[in-house]
C-alpha cells in the first residue's frame, strides 16, 4: 500500500507539472495570437495586399545639343507606349477587341498580341509588362516629330510640316484605360533632330544598345537604352547621357501601385532616386552658314564643305553630301525607300573628315617648303612646255599647252604642275613630308571632337616598308597632291588657316561649351594651338599673292568665281582618283572615273577671318565645280557678317595682301 501511495503522489506531481507546462505554452500561444491578430492585425492586413516590390530604372533626359546661336539641333521628346501585364487581364479577347475598335491596334496586331499574352501567361513572365503597341501618336507627328495642332473641323491633329492628320491615340487610350484592366501607358523619350539632314554628320545619331554592349558596360547600360553612334552624340555620349534614377514601389495583388502612405514597415522605408539629366552641349556650328553649305552642295552627288574661323579654329560649318535623316521616325512612308540616298555614295560617311588625294591644294605646302629650304627664290622662273621629263618619263601639266616661263606667284595662280615638279625634285620626299606632316599636320588627325581619319603623308621609309619600295617619281606626284598621299578637307582647311593667322596651327573644334547637367554652369572651350610655325613673312606674303591672283586675275584658275567688291584668295585642286565600287550602276560607274574637285579659300583677302574648303567627289575640275560651291558659302558668310567688313566693301587696294587682326584673344 505504501508503494502504491507513493506512486500516486509522484503521478499527481507529474500531472501538475504537465498542466503548468501546457498552460504556459497555451498562454504564450494565446499571447502571440493576440499580438498578431489584435496588436499587429492592421499591419498584416496591409502586408496581405502586397504582391511584390518593383524596381524600375528611370532613364535620364539626354542633354540638348544647340548651335552657337542657341538653335536646337538635338533634344529628347516624349512618346508613349501601350503596355500590358498578361496576368492582370481577366478577359484578353474582349479587351484586345476593344483596342482594335478604338483604332489603336489593327486586326493583325490584335491577333499577334493575344498570342503573345497567352504565351506569357503560361510562363514565369506573366507578371512582367509586355509591349502591346509602341509609339502611340500623341502631340507630335509620328513621321518628323514636329509638334502638331488640333484642327476642329477634321477632329484630328495636323502636322504643320508634312500636312498629315492623325488621331490622338495616346488621349484615346488614356480615356478608356478604365475599360482595360491590365493595360497601362508607359512614357519614354526618343531623340529628335530638328535640323534633320543639315547637321546629321556633325551632330550624329543614337540607337539602341546591343546585348554585347550591355554585358561589357558593368551595369552602366541596360537593354532598351540608347547610345551615341556617330558625331557629337558618340564622342560626348558620356556627358550627354546623364545618370539614371530608380523608381521603387510596391504593387498590390490586384496589380495596382500602393501609395507610400498606405505601406507598412519595412516597405514604407523604400526610397526612389531621381535621374540626373545629361549635360547640354553648344556647338561652334552656325546654322545659317551650315544651310548655305548644304544648299551650295545640293546639285552634287557627293562631297563636303568645311568653314573654319582662322583665329580660333572654331568650325562654323561642316556638311557632308549626301546626308541622311537621323530622325527615329515612328511611321515610315512607303516612298521612303525610294528617296533614301544611294548606299554606294556612303551617306553615313562624314566626308569632311575622310581622307582623299588633295590635288593641287597641297601646292601651298610645296611652295612653303621650297622657299624655306632655299630651293627657289621669289624671282625663280621655270619654263613649262606642258610636261616635265624626269628619268625618261613625262610628268604632264594639267595645261597641256604649257604656261611658258613663270615664277612662283603666277605658278600658284595658274596652278602650273611643272613648276612644282622641279621644286619637288630638289626638295626630296622627306622634306615634303617634314613640312606637310610635322609643320602643317597633314597626314595626322586634327583632334576635332568628331571621329576622323588621319590621312597619309608618305616618306621614303614608308615606301621602303612596302614591297614596291621607293621610286623618285613618287616625290613629283606628292608635290601636286597625287600619288599615295591623303588628306581630309578639315586638315587642309587647318593648314591654310595657319598660313593666314600668323603661323598658329590650331586644333579645330566643333564644341563651343559644355553645360553641366541640371545646372546653369557652362564650361567654355578655349582655342588650342598645336604648334607655332616658324614661317618667314616674306615667303608667306609671296604665297598669299599667288593665292589672291588665283581668284582675282584672269590667269587664275578660279577667276570665274571672284567677288569683286570683297575679294578672297584661294587655290583650286583636281585629283585623279578613279574608283570601282561593287553594285554601282552604269551611271554611277562612269561618275566614279572622274577626278575629285577641290577648292580652298580664305576670306577676305585683306583681313582673313574664315577658311572655306569644298570637296566635290568625282566632280571634275576644281575651278569649275568646287570653286562655285565655296563662293556661295562665302556670299552667305559676308551677308551675315557684313558689319565686320564695312571698311573693305569699297574694293581691294593693292597694298600688302594680308592684314592680320587677331580679335579672338589667341596668342
Amino acid at each position: 500500500m505504501i508503494g502504491l501511495k507513493g506512486e500516486l503522489i509522484e503521478y499527481r506531481t507529474h500531472f501538475r507539472w504537465a498542466l503548468i507546462v501546457v498552460g504556459v505554452a497555451f498562454f504564450i500561444l494565446l499571447a502571440r495570437f493576440f499580438q498578431l491578430q489584435v496588436v499587429q492585425g492592421g499591419r498584416f492586413d496591409a502586408l496581405a495586399t502586397v504582391s511584390h516590390v518593383v524596381k524600375i530604372r528611370m532613364a535620364p533626359t539626354r542633354g540638348v545639343i544647340r548651335d552657337r546661336n542657341g538653335e536646337v539641333l538635338a533634344t529628347d521628346v516624349g512618346v508613349a507606349d501601350l503596355m500590358v501585364v498578361p496576368r492582370y487581364v481577366k478577359e484578353p479577347g474582349p479587351e484586345v477587341a476593344r483596342l482594335v475598335d478604338l483604332g489603336i491596334l489593327s486586326s493583325e496586331d490584335g491577333t499577334a498580341l493575344l498570342e503573345k499574352m497567352e504565351k506569357a501567361q503560361k510562363s514565369r513572365r506573366g507578371f512582367h509588362r509586355v509591349l502591346a503597341r509602341s509609339n502611340l501618336v500623341g502631340d507630335r507627328c509620328p513621321f518628323d516629330m514636329t509638334r502638331m495642332t488640333f484642327d476642329p473641323s477634321r477632329g484630328k491633329l495636323v502636322c504643320t510640316k508634312c500636312g498629315n492628320a492623325w488621331a490622338d491615340q495616346r488621349a484615346v487610350v488614356q480615356s478608356h484605360l478604365h475599360e482595360l484592366p491590365g493595360f497601362s501607358l508607359r512614357s519614354r523619350t526618343v531623340r529628335h533632330y530638328p535640323a534633320r539632314e543639315f547637321t546629321a554628320h556633325v551632330v550624329g545619331f543614337v540607337n539602341e544598345v546591343t546585348g554585347e554592349e550591355v554585358r561589357e558596360s558593368d551595369g552602366r547600360l541596360r537593354s532598351g537604352e540608347t547610345i551615341g553612334r556617330s558625331g557629337i552624340e558618340r564622342s560626348l555620349d558620356r556627358h550627354l547621357r546623364g545618370t539614371p534614377g530608380l523608381d521603387v514601389f510596391v504593387r498590390s495583388a490586384a496589380g495596382k501601385r500602393i501609395p507610400p502612405t498606405e505601406l507598412p514597415a519595412p516597405f514604407n522605408e523604400l526610397k526612389s532616386s531621381s535621374p540626373v539629366g545629361g549635360s547640354d552641349v553648344r556647338l561652334t556650328i552656325d546654322m545659317a552658314i551650315q544651310k548655305a553649305a548644304r544648299d551650295a552642295m545640293k546639285r552634287h552627288r557627293s562631297g563636303a564643305v568645311v568653314v573654319m574661323d582662322v583665329h580660333s579654329g572654331q568650325v562654323l560649318a561642316m556638311y557632308s553630301q549626301p546626308s541622311f535623316d537621323p530622325e527615329p521616325s515612328v511611321i515610315r512612308p512607303a516612298e521612303e525607300e525610294r528617296i533614301r540616298p544611294n548606299p554606294i555614295l556612303s551617306p553615313r560617311m562624314n566626308k569632311a573628315v575622310t581622307a582623299y588625294p588633295p590635288g593641287s591644294v597641297f601646292k601651298m605646302v610645296t611652295a612653303i617648303a621650297a622657299l624655306m629650304e632655299g630651293v627657289i627664290e621669289p624671282d625663280t622662273k621655270q619654263e613649262c612646255p606642258g610636261y616635265y621629263v624626269y628619268k625618261r618619263r613625262k610628268f604632264r601639266c594639267h595645261e597641256r599647252r604649257g604656261h611658258d616661263e613663270l615664277s612662283l606667284v603666277p605658278a600658284l595662280a595658274a596652278s602650273c604642275d611643272v613648276f612644282f615638279y622641279i621644286a619637288a625634285e630638289a626638295l626630296g620626299m622627306d622634306k615634303l613630308a617634314l613640312y606637310g606632316l610635322d609643320w602643317f599636320g597633314i597626314g595626322a588627325r586634327t583632334g576635332v571632337e568628331v571621329p576622323e581619319s588621319k590621312g597619309l603623308m608618305p616618306t621614303e621609309g614608308w615606301y621602303h616598308e612596302r614591297k614596291r619600295g621607293f621610286q623618285p617619281g613618287f616625290t613629283l606626284n606628292t608635290s601636286v597632291g597625287q600619288g599615295d598621299m591623303r588628306a581630309t578637307p578639315l586638315a587642309i582647311a587647318r593648314a591654310y588657316g595657319a598660313l593666314v593667322n600668323g603661323g598658329r596651327l590650331l586644333k579645330p573644334q566643333v564644341v563651343l561649351a559644355l553645360e553641366e547637367g541640371n545646372t546653369d554652369h557652362e564650361i567654355a572651350k578655349t582655342p588650342q594651338v598645336i604648334r607655332r610655325l616658324d614661317l618667314d613673312e616674306t615667303h608667306v606674303e609671296l604665297i598669299r599673292r599667288g593665292l589672291h591672283a588665283a581668284v582675282n586675275t584672269e590667269e587664275g584658275t578660279a577667276w570665274d568665281v571672284r567677288i569683286g567688291e570683297l575679294p578672297f584668295a584661294g587655290k583650286t585642286g583636281t585629283a585623279q582618283a578613279p574608283e570601282v565600287r561593287k553594285g554601282a550602276d552604269e551611271d554611277v560607274a562612269a561618275w566614279l572615273k572622274q577626278d575629285h574637285a577641290w577648292f580652298v579659300a580664305y576670306a577676305p583677302s585683306k583681313r582673313p577671318q574664315v577658311v572655306v574648303i569644298a570637296l566635290v567627289e568625282h566632280g571634275g575640275f576644281g575651278g569649275k565645280v568646287a570653286a562655285p560651291v565655296v563662293r556661295k558659302v562665302l556670299e552667305a558668310y559676308y551677308a551675315e557678317h557684313a558689319d565686320r567688313f564695312a571698311d573693305l566693301w569699297e574694293g581691294y587696294d593693292h597694298g600688302p595682301i594680308l592684314e592680320i587682326i587677331n580679335d579672338d584673344g589667341v596668342d
